[in-house]
């Protein structure tokens, strides 16, 4: 019976306060909210500057970096999208119109450019030596058509060939190209 009591008298007792809250226009009833009454938090997601998942959104990224301009300069990149969405990138600093170029650093801090061309040093280094070579001269014709380059190459490895896509994109400050950015990565054999 005592518990019957205690109820009754916690329920008139918290019926006092809220009627009291209400009169004087505040809630100090801890029990009584409802999901009306809380703000959600919404999970934050990394937005992709694209929707699809190819090496070709980079040029999207690139176009929108460039605005109304002709080229971007390169210090608009945002290296934590970069290493995000396109992990194989590698910045080239370029001078004499492409004739010269070379690599400025790594996007990726896991890529194995990070010291500059890999050297083949023996059998097993080779397809990554080639690999280094064809990356270069994609980033060169960028550098010399003074446009996005699209190429796919099939590098021989030891024990089969496997197909690359890659991509190249100029930034220049103001119209000489002076650094472009390519992007490199296995093509899957579905």
């Amino acid at each position: 019976m005592a518990g019957g009591f205690a109820r009754k008298l916690h329920a008139r007792t918290r019926a006092a306060r809220q009627a009291a809250a209400q009169k004087a226009g505040t809630t100090t009833d801890q029990h009584s909210a409802s999901l009306q009454s809380v703000k959600i938090r919404r999970q934050r997601a990394v937005a992709r500057p694209d929707q699809s998942n190819d090496s070709s959104d980079l040029v999207s990224y690139w176009a929108r970096l460039r605005g109304p301009r002709r080229y971007p300069t390169s210090k608009e990149i945002d290296t934590k999208i970069v290493s995000f969405f396109w992990p194989f990138s590698i910045l080239f600093k370029v001078t004499d119109g492409g004739e010269t170029i070379e690599i400025e650093r790594s996007i990726d801090p896991l890529s194995s450019f990070q010291g500059g061309l890999a050297r083949a040093t023996d059998d097993e280094d080779a397809p990554q030596f080639a690999l280094t070579e064809w990356i270069v001269s994609v980033a060169r014709h960028a550098a010399m058509q003074r446009e996005p380059v699209h190429a796919t190459t099939v590098i021989p490895g030891p024990f089969e060939n496997r197909t690359y896509r890659g991509v190249a994109v100029p930034f220049a400050d103001g119209d000489t190209i002076d650094h472009v950015l390519a992007h490199y990565l296995p093509v899957d054999d579905d």
